[in-house]
């Protein structure tokens, strides 16, 4: 069902003219277009409802699963037929649909004999794909190419013409293998590894100093996209987050030089790439202005434009601009594909919700009468139970410390002590002391909120050493801007406020 859904998707908003490869006249009212229009019209619908609509009996699931398949195999024949010149694309995004389809048919024209047509149709496609950059296509063509001219025609010119193209565009597209390669491999482990940074900073290390060998011999649109990335990951992973502006600042300056090349993707990636940096350099004006430029980049209500809200929303919140943050907070929520979105999407903003209510609680934000944050239920956000094994960005934290400052609020000393005592044991089975110093600091700080009776005075005594060594170890030391979305020393200060009211 996932399939039909993305390929339709993709399909009912470019009106195809010849539609009639999905279904034709004479199966106009059949069950393949019956089926086509239910999931094209339909918000949402399951395949078990989709199945009781078309057949009955225990057969059902099978017959459905058949025409399933059928009206799949229509709408990829389909996607051949997307106008990719429509002005909505962009110009890069028209060349690579039109040469990707150029290249499918001088594979298909080749094998049914139709070699003139193939051939003019290549040499055409060549020089569209020359100046995109688009490696594969020219190897693939060039050696095409080289084997008419050499075998089939005898013309030692042209046949030496594209021999020379086959060799620079095969050296060049292993170029890019590799740097693809490198790249998928440090995000890899940088993203799902349990490893620490130190374990494998030395293999990023390597990469990055072959990349930037690299980076003066090719210069195609992809070699430099993953060059670039790699050179800019080994110094994310060695907190070394000023040379990482510094490198997302010269792929920038590369891909803006690019005339038509210079994708938006490319520029968001390495604009983006820098977000995390300013915000835990404390260069927050600097990070604000670049997601400000971000958004233009991203098209709103698509993933990426959610992954920026979410770093402009951390931005406003560090500089102490809460109504700002709350601003962000509204027009996420109320974006109208946001309950479509990743649960990991959705879960970081149900985590964020909490955040804004706290802060209009305490009277630091204002929230309109119908505003979303309304619906915003704390008692069932006191009753979640984080699940520590799938917590990527700290999100299990943040939800405990929400809750203990919650329960402050509430004076419900007693439920606070079995937080901090979860706080406790998360603590010890999964943070590192050298990538998490500061989240374990704080949460020391908070056992001792039951060990004082909650007396502030109490408090801020047994509390100095544990705030002084947060104090000693800067922001800038955390694997990501993402795992304090609010300062921990903004956070005691709300504490110890919560504790002077009590």
């Amino acid at each position: 069902m996932e399939d039909l859904i993305q390929l339709i998707e993709i399909i009912s908003p470019n009106k195809i003219k010849g539609i009639e490869l999905v279904y034709s006249d004479e199966e106009a009212g059949s069950n393949l277009q019956q089926l086509y229009r239910l999931i094209a019209e339909s918000e949402s619908i399951s395949e078990e409802e989709l199945i009781s609509k078309f057949y009955e009996g225990e057969n059902g699931k099978e017959y459905f699963n058949r025409l399933k398949r059928e009206l799949k195999g229509r709408l990829i024949n389909t996607l051949f037929l997307i106008d990719a010149n429509d002005p909505k694309y962009s110009e890069i995004a028209r060349a690579y649909y039109n040469c990707y389809k150029n290249a499918a048919a001088v594979k298909i024209l080749l094998a049914r004999g139709a070699r003139q047509v193939a051939v003019q149709l290549a040499e055409e496609t060549v020089y569209k794909a020359e100046d995109f950059e688009f490696t594969d296509i020219l190897l693939s063509l060039a050696k095409d190419l080289r084997f008419h001219y050499g075998n089939i025609l005898g013309d030692s010119g042209k046949f030496n013409y594209y021999k020379n193209k086959a060799r620079h565009y095969a050296q060049l597209y292993l170029e890019e293998l590799k740097a693809e390669e490198y790249y998928t491999t440090l995000a890899l482990t940088f993203s799902v590894s349990r490893a620490s940074k130190a374990e494998f900073s030395q293999e990023a290390v390597r990469y990055a100093e072959e990349m930037e060998e690299l980076l003066d011999h090719y210069h195609s649109y992809r070699f430099n996209l993953y060059a670039f990335t790699v050179i800019a990951l080994r110094y994310e992973i060695a907190n070394d987050y000023e040379n990482n502006i510094a490198t997302c600042q010269r792929a920038l300056n590369y891909f803006e030089h690019k005339e038509y090349l210079a994708s938006r993707q490319a520029l968001f990636n390495f604009s983006f790439r820098m977000l995390s940096s300013y915000i835990l350099l404390r260069r927050l004006e600097e990070g604000r202005q670049v997601a400000l430029r971000c958004l233009q980049w991203a098209d709103k209500g698509l993933f990426n434009w959610f992954r920026v809200m979410e770093l402009l929303f951390i931005l406003n919140l560090h500089s102490e601009k809460y109504q700002e943050a709350y601003e962000v907070y509204k027009e996420v929520i109320e974006q109208e594909h946001f309950p479509k979105q990743y649960s990991a999407i959705q879960e970081i903003w149900h985590i964020n919700e909490a955040y804004m209510y706290y802060f209009i609680s305490v009277g630091i934000i204002e929230a309109g009468e119908n505003d979303p944050i309304k619906n915003f239920r704390a008692s069932r956000f006191l009753n979640e139970v984080p699940i520590y094994a799938k917590d990527k960005r700290g999100n299990n934290i943040a939800i405990l410390i929400l809750q203990v400052l919650f329960l402050l609020q509430q004076n419900q000393y007693g439920k606070i002590i079995d937080r901090v005592e979860s706080l406790r044991t998360y603590m010890h089975r999964y943070l590192r002391r050298d990538e998490t110093f500061r989240s374990n600091c704080f949460i020391k700080l908070l056992t001792t909120l039951p060990a004082a009776n909650f007396h502030k005075v109490a408090v801020i005594r047994k509390s100095k050493k544990y705030l002084e060594k947060l104090q000693s170890v800067g922001i800038i030391n955390n694997n990501s801007a993402e795992l304090e979305a609010v300062p921990y020393e903004t956070l005691w200060m709300f504490i110890l406020e919560s504790l002077e009211a009590n």
